[in-house]
């Protein structure tokens, strides 16, 4: 599995994105959504009026990394900075095709994420609220295998076997600091 990526902000036309006849085709991610077999009807409608949105206007407010595997769309990843801040960042959606659940897709896509997040800044936090089906539908307790924490939790908020959770996870390009036992001091003078 050859994978690749592809990532747009204000300033890309979304080069190498889905296209049909020189426009974005935001079907594609629809139908990988769709195929997970995690999002409801009402979720797809929203989702669609997302990418309607990003389409329109790539970067504003949303910005989209996708990861394919040769012309396949393995999964793609809608974000937005979050309002009044200027280093929160919330994940509106975060789709792993079906066929790469549990694969290298999901942890790359977050990965890209980050790198792009720290383009722009030396910090970032990053936010995510989702469900227990959508996150199994990337992998078995993907986002704390991660590094993300959870912030928050709410048994069957969606039904009886589907807990709604708040996910955060800090970036940054800095050198993490040894803790007050000084343990990591070493590998942190390795990197001066």
């Amino acid at each position: 599995m050859a994978l690749s990526n592809r990532m747009n902000n204000k300033n890309a036309e979304g080069g190498g994105l889905a296209r049909k006849n020189g426009m974005i085709n935001i079907r594609e991610y629809e139908l990988v959504s769709l195929e997970t077999g995690a999002y409801r009807d009402i979720e797809l409608d929203i989702l669609k009026e997302t990418l309607a949105t990003w389409k329109e206007n790539p970067g504003s407010p949303f910005e989209l990394i996708e990861l394919r595997d040769g012309s396949i769309l393995a999964g793609f990843c809608l974000y937005y900075r979050a309002p009044n801040t200027d280093y929160t960042f919330d994940v509106h959606t975060f789709v792993v095709g079906r066929d790469y659940q549990n694969k290298a897709v999901g942890p790359r896509l977050v990965e890209l994420l980050e790198e792009r997040l720290l383009q722009s800044k030396k910090y970032a936090v990053i936010r995510i609220e989702t469900s227990k089906v959508k996150e199994n539908a990337i992998g078995d307790d993907f986002f704390q295998s991660i590094g993300f924490q959870t912030i928050g939790h709410i048994p069957a908020f969606y039904d009886a076997d589907n807990d709604y959770y708040i996910y955060v996870k800090a970036v940054s390009t800095s050198h993490p600091k040894p803790d007050s036992t000084g343990a990591g001091e070493e590998s942190a003078k390795k990197d001066e």
